[in-house]
């Protein structure tokens, strides 16, 4: 069993947005999926202790998934020219 938290989103042209924030001190491990349903938008994972963030751009009508640890703060930023739509999820493993 996992644990699932998730946001649904809807952001206009050039706004970025968190949707998740660690109360962990040294972040949470888990699995991000994003399900993006028109525009490209940029995923972005900030992570504890100097990790490099881990960003990539989800080309409209897809989904994509990454297993990740240390997790601080996930984000959306819509890089398309449009309204970007879609829903970010975490499965935190118990």
């Amino acid at each position: 069993m996992a644990l699932v938290t998730g946001a649904s989103y809807n952001q206009d042209p050039g706004v970025g947005r968190g949707y998740f924030s660690s109360f962990e001190p040294l972040g949470t491990n888990g699995t991000v999926q994003i399900n993006n349903n028109n525009v490209p938008v940029r995923l972005v994972i900030t992570r504890y202790g100097g990790l490099p963030p881990f960003e990539v751009d989800i080309p409209g009508n897809s989904t994509f998934a990454v297993s990740i640890n240390h997790i601080q703060t996930i984000g959306v930023l819509n890089i398309g020219g449009l309204i970007a739509s879609g829903s970010v999820n975490l499965f935190i493993p118990e």
